[in-house]
Parts: C-alpha cells; structure tokens; sequence
C-alpha cells in the first residue's frame, strides 16, 4: 500500500505548527520532528540568531539542509516547517513530492493575537499587526502548493484531530508533477473542503441527481467554509458523457465566473467523474478537481488515474485527456443508497485487481464476499482501500499509460466493445461487460499463454458468486467490429492483456482473429 508516511506542516507564524504537530504525531504514533529545533541542535544558535546575525539567506540554507537530513530518516515522521521554508524552490518540491503538506492557516487577527508584539520572530520586521499581512501576501502561493488546507483558528488538539482523521489510512498516488491522496473512510464526504486549492474561493459541483442527500451535506459543508458553490445536477450514466453535454458544462462555469484557482468538484459515479474532469481540463486550459465518487466502480476504478473524456459515436472514452485529480474522496456511508445491481457490477473490477496482481483481496473475497456484497461498512472500506492501492501503485509508475498501466485493461478489450454494441446504455453496465471481458479473456489466457486453468476457473467462480454470471445477447462480429475501433489499437493490430498466470498478466499479446471470435462464441454460449 502506498500509504502516507511524511506529514509536513506550514503556515504562518502562529499558526501552531510545532503544537499541533505533536499532537498528530501522538494520534498516529508517530515522531515529531521541529526543523527550527534540528537547526538549533546542529548549529547551536536559535533561528532568531541566525536570522538576525547571517541573514535570511543563509537560514534557508540551513532549513534546507535539516530538511533533506529529515527526509532520510526511515519512520513516520510529522514535520513542523520554518514558516518560510515552503517559500524557497528546492524546498517546496521536497515536501509537495515526498510528504503531505498540510497548510495551517487562520485569519490574521487570530495569528496576531497569538504572536504578540512579535519581538522574538525576526522575519516579521517589527510588530505582529503589520508583519503577519505582509508575510501571508509573500508567503500565500507558496503555502497553495500544500496538499491539504486546515483551519487553524480552532484548539491545537481539534486540528491534530482533524489531520490525523484525514490522512490515517490514506492513499497516495506518486506523480512526477505532483502527488495526490485517495482518502477512504466513513464520513470522509464532510471533510472535501480541506482538499480545495488553498486560493479557491467559488467551486462548481457536478452532483448526480441520483445523490441528493449527499450533495446536499456536501453544499452545507462548502458554504459553511465560505466556499461560493454552484451546483450542476446531472443525470449519472453514460449517456451523460456526450460532447454536447461536455460543452454545456463549460459554459456554465464561464457563467458561474470561476477562475483559474477554482475548482470543480464532481459528486457522483464513474460518468459524472469522466465529464467532470474532462471539463476541468479544457476550462481556462485547466482549472483543479477533486473527485468525490459515489458507486462502488468509481471508488475502486475510475476515481483514480485521471482519464477523463466522453464519448463518440464509434466508441467509448473516444476524446479525452489525462488530467489527475486535486485528490480522491472515499465515503463508504454513500454506498448504502446505491442500487444493487450496480453496486455488484463494481465486483468485476475487484476481482480484476485479483487477477493482475498478487493482493490479499483473493482472501477477502474468499472469506468475506457475503458481508462485502451485504455493504458492511469495515468490509467495504478494507477492499475499497486494498483496490484504490493497487490502481494508485500502477498509476504512479504509468500515468500516461505508455507501458505497465496498460494490465488494467484486462477484461476490458471485450467489455468496452459490448458496451458500444449495447449502445452505452443501462441495458448493460460497465461491471457487466468487464466480467464478460474477463471470461474471454481468460479463456484466451489458457489458450494462447497457457495459463492454469484452476486459477481461470477461480475468477469465472468469483464472478459467478458476485451476480455477474448472467447471460448476455450480443453479436461476436458486431462486437469484434467494435474492438477493431478501440483506442488502444495501433495499426491494425489490437493488443490484449492476458493471464499466465494469476497476478501475471502480459500485455500487448496479439490474438488471431479466430480465435477471439471463437472465445466470444463460448463466452454467448455460457
């Protein structure tokens, strides 16, 4: 799992950092570190002294140096950062590539009050009054940067509180630009706010009508926090995703004046997230968005890696673009209202990660599928973890799917041609045809690579048990015509993901053409 494992706090003098970085370090059993301290350890001066005696450049050199001495150390570690040090270049890519960095921020008459005359604070250059809005003009894009953006106006024991909830257990998904968090747990939905750009004032909220309640919570919450929120309702499903629709949505985020430190939110299943970050993508040349998904399929699949896109007459997904996510908002509690036939398709894509790697999801679905599909909420957000941590690991090594992100495909070759066949409709969801997928491709896995039959026959069984099994009409040519359009083509030759083995799948295997028909012709006949 590609968990959390270095929490970097910044913020403005008073803010708290080396309080309540304690304190989430107590929460979490952690060490705490205090970069001022480490400083004054090596050099035997305070950072007052330095500043005033060398200056401020030769401080940040040293904050600099205890820094990256930090970052080498094995444990967990909370960090209390120099209020300035996320100010300075190299020090800023440090902390926003290798931890979560967390903004504490409160309103200046807070921060003054708790500063005093500021006599022992050299870098406010006289009283606090007039020193803390100086620095927050200097100092405000750095600390946006940050990962996660906590009031800090509350006690230090109620905002270590709120950062250890946020982060304990959470994901993080390594990217070469910037990292992101995939948080999962019950009652997450309440905390979205903390996730925003730091400079965002107004959101967009691309909200499922089939989540009424949740968009309202939702609302409550970023209206509270000051957050200018206009909400979008939009029908869920794939018919949404149309370039039609795709240009409505731009036009209302024009209308509702965001700006290029906004952000869009999308609260709903898998389609509602492809639209949402399509349209996040192409406003203004690219504006943030957190996905907040609500179905089972976008918390285990489409919630992460940032594909976005809509569809074409000639196939799915067929434009689009990456572009990730501000982060990845996980609440189990909104599954409880989800239809069940579409909550049990989300099972093709959990009993895919099974397949394609060696996870501990084979023995949670061999010992507990019942309470999985009976929604029991530590089940739930165990696998929906397990899940997320798979696709998170996979994505950060292939974002722009240019090798190994490719074995996410598996099962899908077949299914996305029978979802255009279908004509991308609720005649058949997206689990219900990945499952069909996975059967093909399975066989095709025995026949080509001489995968062991057990470990297929293991798969068809689980997909069986989840309610997937059903049979499903459909034409082989029509379907192989489709698959003959699918994106992943190049040339005239599609490339599959096989099987040989459980947890081996290869990529990029060429299939004769018989032969897929013949798999497809055995798969109708089940």
């Amino acid at each position: 799992m590609s968990a959390i494992r270095r929490i970097a706090l910044v913020g403005l003098p008073g803010s708290g950092k080396s309080t309540v970085a304690r304190l989430v370090a107590q929460r979490l059993g952690w060490d705490a570190v205090d970069i001022d301290d480490e400083i004054a350890r090596s050099s035997g001066r305070s950072a007052a002294s330095i500043i005033s005696g060398d200056g401020e450049a030769a401080f940040r050199d040293l904050e600099l140096i205890a820094l990256e001495q930090v970052l080498r150390r094995p444990d967990p570690l909370v960090i209390a950062c120099g209020g300035g040090l996320i100010t300075t270049a190299a020090a800023r890519r440090l902390l926003t590539e290798l931890t979560t960095v967390v903004w504490l921020d409160a309103a200046d008459e807070v921060l003054i009050g708790r500063v005093g005359d500021g006599a022992d604070r050299p870098m406010l250059g006289g009283p606090a009054a007039a020193g803390i809005p100086q620095l927050r003009t200097g100092r405000e894009r750095a600390h946006q940067a940050a990962h996660i953006r906590v009031s800090a106006g509350e006690a230090p024991e109620a905002v270590a509180t709120r950062i250890a909830t946020a982060v304990d257990g959470a994901i993080r998904v390594h990217l070469a630009e910037r990292a992101y968090h995939v948080e999962v747990r019950p009652g997450a939905l309440d905390d979205v706010v903390l996730h925003l750009p730091g400079g965002a004032t107004r959101v967009a909220l691309l909200a499922d009508r089939a989540v009424r309640a949740a968009s309202e919570r939702l609302v409550a919450s970023l209206r509270s926090a000051g957050i200018a929120t206009t909400v979008v309702d939009v029908p869920g499903g794939e018919q949404l995703k149309t370039w039609e629709t795709a240009g409505r949505m731009l036009a209302r985020l024009g209308t509702a004046g965001l700006q290029r430190n906004d952000c869009v939110v999308a609260l709903g299943g898998g389609t509602v997230g492809d639209l949402a970050g399509f349209v996040a993508a192409t406003y203004l040349r690219g504006i943030s968005w957190v996905n907040v998904p609500t179905t089972l399929l976008a918390m285990v699949d489409s919630g992460i890696g940032g594909k976005t896109g809509v569809n074409l007459p000639r196939g799915k997904n067929l434009a689009g673009v990456i572009w990730q996510p501000r982060a990845v908002i996980c609440d189990p509690e909104v599954l409880a209202t989800q239809d069940d036939r579409s909550f049990r398709s989300a099972f093709a894509e959990i009993v895919k990660y099974s397949m394609i790697v060696e996870t501990s999801l084979v023995t949670d679905l061999d010992s507990s599928l019942d309470r999985l599909l009976g929604r029991d909420s530590d089940a739930l957000t165990g696998a929906i973890r397990e899940s997320c941590s798979i696709k998170a690991a996979i994505v950060s090594g292939d974002e722009r799917e240019a090798g190994n992100r490719a074995v996410l495909n598996y099962g899908h070759t077949v299914g996305h041609a029978l979802e255009a066949a279908a004509g991308f409709g609720d005649r058949l969801l997206h689990g219900e045809a990945v499952a069909v997928g996975m059967h093909a491709a399975g066989l095709l896995s025995v026949q080509v690579l001489g995968c062991p039959s057990g470990d297929i026959d293991w798969q068809d069984e689980m997909i069986g048990r989840c309610g997937l099994a059903t049979t499903t009409v459909f034409d082989p040519g029509q379907v192989l015509d489709h698959m003959r359009a699918d994106k992943k083509n190049v040339g005239d030759r599609l490339g599959w993901v096989l099987l040989e083995a459980s947890g081996r799948p290869r990529t990029g295997v060429t299939v004769p053409e018989a032969a897929v028909l013949g798999a497809l012709d055995a798969v109708r006949a089940r």
